[in-house]
């Protein structure tokens, strides 16, 4: 029977309505991407709306290696067609091919690493935001006697952009089914060169590397890879926050180190504060400025009074706000509004 053609905002606007997990959500996206844009390979990451790093990442299929090269790459010098400099344009994507006038080898991301390593041809680029901040963003890639992305295929993917952004931040604070599961926060330090290698860890990284995602191919995960690459390139301490695939949210901070190993940066792994866990969720939920002022207080325990004290409102008006972010946040009292927005 033949399926009528839908445009595809439509598509994912329909498929993405439920909260899926943030993997499922990436293959529905290369799957649904695939019908209206042609690509070899690509590629979706997660972002920290506060540092602009990557928190986890997945591909349409390994392409052998780890992902040292690819921080290296994106998180190193300034380069055309970064996602940092992509998220500022509107529409938020670029296509290397045309942004160039036919010359990508201008960008040394293209020339020095995805040209002669996995014989690519061009590159189309577009990060994912929601009221106001970026959630993530993916990258496709056309090889060998491929034609360059276009203008159509650009505009396919100018029309989703939003849309994923905001379908992203949700997949982020879906509710977990068996919370419990999160096991015993993790603390844990690792040391690493500027190889990136690990050269010194305490007993519980492993386990951290594991929440995190696992080692690939060797390499350290991208979270953890992306940060660093940060480190090296300002030369001074960074931090992120990054959800995992268990549901788990935890930080990580980078510091370079000094000393006759100077080049080696210290990785710390902890749990995620819930006052920054809290912000980044209100952020998602897209409350108003007023209204996450009225959630912060709720989250404090303050009361209705308080509340309304605190910010010169009414305690009507207070109700008002209230009643609203239920319904953006999907609960129906404060205690589970505190539950689903402080979970770590």
């Amino acid at each position: 029977m033949h399926t009528p053609w839908r445009p595809l905002p439509d598509l994912l606007a329909e498929a993405t309505v439920a909260d899926l997990h943030v993997s499922a959500l990436a293959d529905l996206v290369y799957a649904s991407v695939a019908r209206y844009v042609r690509y070899d390979f690509g590629c979706l990451a997660v972002t920290d709306p506060a540092s602009w790093v990557v928190t986890w990442a997945s591909k349409t299929r390994s392409l052998g290696v780890g992902d040292e090269e690819f921080a290296a790459v994106e998180y190193g010098p300034p380069d055309l067609n970064s996602f940092a400099e992509i998220a500022r344009r509107t529409p938020p994507v670029g296509a290397l091919w045309l942004d160039t006038g036919g010359h990508p080898e201008r960008c040394r991301r293209h020339r020095e690493f995805m040209r002669p390593r996995f014989g690519f041809t061009d590159e189309l680029r577009v990060v994912f935001p929601s009221r106001g901040v970026i959630w993530g963003g993916m990258a496709l890639y056309r090889a060998h006697d491929e034609p360059p992305f276009n203008e159509g295929d650009v505009d396919q993917l100018a029309g989703v952009a939003g849309l994923l952004g905001a379908a992203l931040a949700r997949s982020l604070f879906r509710p977990m089914p068996h919370p419990e599961a999160a096991g015993t926060p993790l603390q844990a330090v690792l040391i690493v060169d500027r190889a990136d290698q690990v050269t010194h860890l305490t007993s519980s990284a492993d386990a951290a590397v594991a929440e995190l995602g696992g080692w690939d191919h060797g390499s350290l995960p991208a979270s953890v890879l992306t940060l660093v690459a940060t480190t090296r390139t300002r030369g001074e301490p960074a931090q992120t926050v990054a959800h995992t695939p268990s549901g788990r949210w935890l930080r990580l901070r980078a510091a370079p180190l000094s000393g006759p190993d100077g080049g080696d940066t210290v990785v710390t792994i902890d749990p995620t504060p819930r006052a920054a866990l809290s912000r980044l969720a209100l952020a998602a939920h897209g409350l108003t400025a007023r209204e996450e002022d009225v959630a912060l207080l709720v989250l404090q325990g303050a009361s209705t009074q308080s509340i309304a004290s605190a910010l010169h409102l009414s305690p009507h008006t207070v109700q008002d706000h209230l009643k609203k972010i239920f319904g953006k946040v999907g609960v129906s009292s404060r205690r589970d509004l505190t539950a689903r927005l402080t979970l770590g």
